[in-house]
């Protein structure tokens, strides 16, 4: 079986001796680095003996048991979306649920079809499933659109054909769905698709470029960044990135290197985020990282720290890493004390409860970000996955000092979600900290922020919806965990008002404004997430808790579960 191309010649050219010189250098470091990187003084976390506590909640008396009727609610969601998207939009990546009109900015592969595979098998939905790998199967990856993005293209495709893999090799998807030939063939094109994204990793730290060429076969900028000169007006000399899309593919290629026996996978996306894990460069705050950062070098050359969208998967990736692992991987134990030591900062530095409104007068906690040295009160929707993340990594490490913060991240993302028209959260929001800020670096700009400012505490900076399952997610986990029935309510309120305002002639349209009631705020868009995601998570909220019980799967950035092997 053919490996990565881990150091063809580019425009970066490099002969095969001092290649190899370089890969030696860097493992080098990183051993040296596990010694010496996590040595820090002044954050004492409370070490577990053992990986593998039982995650979900045992003591059930029943209540774990499928709500028959909100579970085929959010089921017949799942068919209506695939049904419409079958009708208007086959083959291509997305339907347009307003119009009827088809989009394909993945590359035209299919996205939809191969993202939400894994919703359907667990679902049980055999015939839309057994359609959907009828596509799957006749998909050529050499067949390309536009310039490849290695991170969506792992999380989306290679993710969503694994998982069906997995689900397949453990009983759960019948033979006269998928049987073993097809399911060696899917194994075939996750393997295909991972040669052709293997230019993304060749650079001299083993970061990947942001973009793939796949018919010249080079690593490129991103083209919608010019890296010459950002917003900020920084300069820098080679293309960047972020945390998460160098940290976020070691799952998928960890899982392909299971199933195929060839190491090489796991070893390229260890390498990709070893320039965070091992980072040399000093950081004021223990566990996080400084962004964007250099791919050539490894240097951060901007000082942003967040758990936000372009830093969120980094920090998840290295809790479920630990997870999915077997325990004779010799990393764990750096990648635990990497993230305990990540959410300690985060609840130390970027966590602020919110200053009591005239109208409303409950403090919420939030999380902001860092921009060099200032501090911004202002926190997305994509940041609402911290509040599960931190509660599975409370079980799993036997950490009860993160439970707590992240019940109370969770509580603040309700309310985000209770405080609008719509029951539905915006895209971003800020707040006055009531504690550590005198100076906020956002306050409201007009009337109607004043006026949400007023009444909830908070005020909407970008007021769309635009499908996310972050919420819903963090609420899956908070029902699994803690078994209080109270998060499967909250769930069942943020359900409703999807389908009371998002639900399309063609499909889930993504929304404007949360804070309008009308339709006529409808965005023409529905991303694949909707069915990976929102609705997977969703539905297992309201099934049966032993169905992809989470002592059992670790479920990737992008909603697809990958077997717990320990």
């Amino acid at each position: 079986m053919p490996g990565f191309r881990r150091w063809s010649k580019s425009k970066f050219e490099r002969n095969p001796e001092s290649s190899f010189k370089l890969l030696a250098a860097v493992l080098v470091i990183t051993l040296y680095l596990i010694i010496k990187e996590f040595q820090h003084p002044t954050v004492r976390i409370r070490e577990a003996s053992t990986f593998g506590s039982q995650i979900q909640h045992t003591q059930w008396n029943g209540t774990g048991k499928a709500q028959e009727t909100r579970a085929k609610s959010v089921r017949d969601a799942m068919r209506y979306t695939f049904l419409k998207y079958r009708e208007n939009a086959w083959g291509c990546d997305d339907i347009l649920p307003v119009s009827g009109g088809n989009s394909s900015s993945r590359n035209g592969w299919g996205a939809f079809i191969v993202d939400s595979a894994s919703t359907l098998a667990l679902m049980g939905l055999w015939d839309e499933l057994a359609h959907s790998i009828e596509h799957i199967l006749a998909i050529d990856f050499a067949e390309v659109q536009d310039l490849v993005d290695p991170f969506e293209t792992t999380i989306r495709y290679m993710g969503g054909l694994l998982s069906i893999v997995e689900l397949y090799d453990v009983g759960l998807i019948p033979e006269h769905v998928l049987h073993e030939e097809a399911r060696d063939l899917i194994l075939e094109h996750a393997i295909t698709l991972a040669e052709k994204l293997a230019p993304a990793y060749d650079t001299p730290t083993g970061m990947p470029w942001p973009r793939i060429d796949f018919e010249t076969e080079q690593g490129e900028p991103d083209p919608s960044f010019d890296f010459h000169n950002d917003p900020d007006k920084r300069e820098y000399d080679h293309p960047v990135i972020g945390p998460a899309r160098t940290g976020s593919s070691i799952l998928e290629n960890r899982v392909l290197t299971r199933l195929t026996g060839n190491d090489v996978y796991a070893r390229n996306s260890t390498l990709a985020w070893a320039p965070l894990v091992w980072s040399k460069w000093a950081t004021p705050w223990a566990g996080m990282v400084d962004a964007p950062i250099d791919i050539m070098t490894g240097a951060p050359v901007g000082r942003s720290r967040q758990w936000d969208g372009g830093h969120d998967s980094y920090y998840e990736y290295l809790l479920k890493i630990t997870l999915l692992a077997p325990p004779s991987d010799p990393h764990l134990e750096v990648y635990k004390k990497r993230f305990l030591l990540a959410a300690a900062s985060l609840r130390k530095h970027l966590s602020s409860r919110s200053a009591p409104a005239p109208k409303h007068l409950m403090q919420h906690l939030f999380i902001g970000r860092q921009d060099d040295k200032q501090y911004k009160n202002q926190m997305g929707h994509l940041a609402c996955f911290a509040p599960g993340t931190i509660l599975l990594a409370s079980k799993f490490y036997d950490q009860s000092q993160l439970r707590s913060f992240a019940l109370a991240l969770l509580d603040g993302c309700r309310h985000t979600y209770t405080s609008t028209p719509t029951k539905i959260g915006p895209e971003t929001w800020s707040w006055v900290p009531k504690f550590g800020y005198d100076d906020p670096l956002f306050l409201p700009e007009n009337e109607r922020q004043r006026k949400e400012a007023l009444e909830s505490g908070f005020w909407s900076t970008e007021s769309q919806y635009k499908g996310r399952p972050e919420y819903v997610e963090s609420l899956f986990y908070a029902w699994r965990i803690t078994g209080e029935q109270r998060y499967r309510e909250w769930a069942w309120e943020a359900f409703a008002a999807m389908e009371k305002h998002c639900k399309a002639p063609f499909g889930y349209a993504q929304l404007g404004d949360v804070y309008d009631t009308g339709n006529s705020k409808w965005v023409d868009m529905q991303e694949s997430y909707w069915a990976a995601e929102t609705l997977k998570y969703l539905w297992l909220t309201f099934t049966d808790v032993d169905v992809a019980s989470l002592d059992s799967w670790v479920f990737s950035t992008e909603g697809h579960p990958f077997r717990m092997i320990r």
